[in-house]
């Protein structure tokens, strides 16, 4: 055997079978990471890996589909079936499904309101070109003030208004999290602010981002919720956010010192919301996501079929 297949059988090996990430082999074989992806990709070219499916009605994603309405009410559910043990290259996957899948749900004139974050960026990528020249857009959260890390959100309202022919886009300038409700009072009487947060209450169309309750949500890393808030907030039952408005189980407010400090989209609100969308590729997020449609927070979803069957297994307890 040349050392070229020992390469594709060692890589085959680790990933396939051994279960390591295209990231770990790249570090252990001292390798790119695209290049760890063309080994893969030769690999199953050349027949030295072969993948077959084994479908049953159990975990196909149409059957999760309908379990998840069926048990959770969802009329508008959409799962794609997992293509890696890699969040990163789930996310691809489904956002760019979900791009379509949301889509349909806009009608022209409608105002739609845009959060932030890194799936939302992948799915404002991924949009279908369309036109609703009489739409507008609106950022329903406030912003990460921080050098070190980035919310998108910017980029998100462009990609969304290029990509859907909307020249109305509207940006929030305040920051997500501010130290009192005082504060939060005094911004929201500057008219500027004030005008944006009542488009902001009128959206007819959501896009939402669901935060897990660990110190890899971005609110963590940038400094708006310390440890010490980490752990208040796992005391009081929450489950992660939505829009940065932390929640319980039942999609509840879970600490309201939180959330009279938070400027973003108020939960009555997302609750009168015609079509609410979020968008998860991890399962690490299912609780909170749970928590959301449960109190009515997001009506339509897209994930990856791992993360829907760990949904259903939550649901069901």
């Amino acid at each position: 055997m040349s050392y070229d297949e020992q390469i594709l059988y060692k890589v085959a090996q680790m990933y396939y079978i051994d279960n390591y990430t295209q990231t770990d082999i790249s570090s252990k074989l001292s390798l790119s990471r695209p290049k760890i992806s063309r080994l893969l990709t030769r690999a199953r070219e050349e027949g030295i890996v072969q993948i077959s499916l084994n479908r049953t009605p159990a975990n196909s994603a149409e059957d999760l589909q309908k379990c998840l309405k069926d048990r959770l009410g969802l009329t508008n559910i959409l799962v794609v079936p997992s293509v890696s043990t890699e969040e990163a290259e789930n996310l691809r996957a489904v956002a760019s499904a979900s791009a379509t899948f949301f889509q349909q749900f806009i009608r022209d004139g409608d105002k739609i309101g845009v959060s932030w974050g890194y799936t939302l960026m992948e799915i404002a990528k991924a949009l279908p070109i369309a036109s609703f020249p009489k739409c507008s857009i609106v950022q329903i959260a406030g912003n990460l003030d921080n050098a070190d890390s980035t919310n998108f959100a910017n980029d998100i309202i462009r990609q969304f208004g290029e990509r859907m022919c909307i020249d109305h886009k509207t940006t929030l300038p305040c920051p997500i999290l501010v130290e009192n409700s005082i504060i939060v009072d005094l911004l929201l009487h500057d008219s500027k602010i004030s005008s944006i947060i009542d488009q902001i209450n009128a959206v007819d169309v959501a896009f939402l981002n669901v935060g897990m309750l660990s110190e890899n949500n971005c609110l963590c890393r940038t400094g708006f919720v310390t440890p010490d808030d980490l752990l208040r907030l796992q005391n009081k039952q929450s489950v992660g956010c939505i829009c940065s408005r932390f929640i319980d189980v039942e999609g509840k407010i879970a600490d309201e010192s939180y959330n009279s400090r938070t400027i973003s989209i108020s939960l009555p609100v997302l609750k009168s919301v015609r079509v609410s969308c979020a968008c998860i590729a991890t399962e690490r997020k299912v609780p909170a996501l749970l928590g959301a449609i449960r109190g009515g927070l997001v009506n339509t979803v897209a994930l990856d079929s791992n993360s829907a069957e760990k949904l259903l297994q939550y649901a069901e307890r």
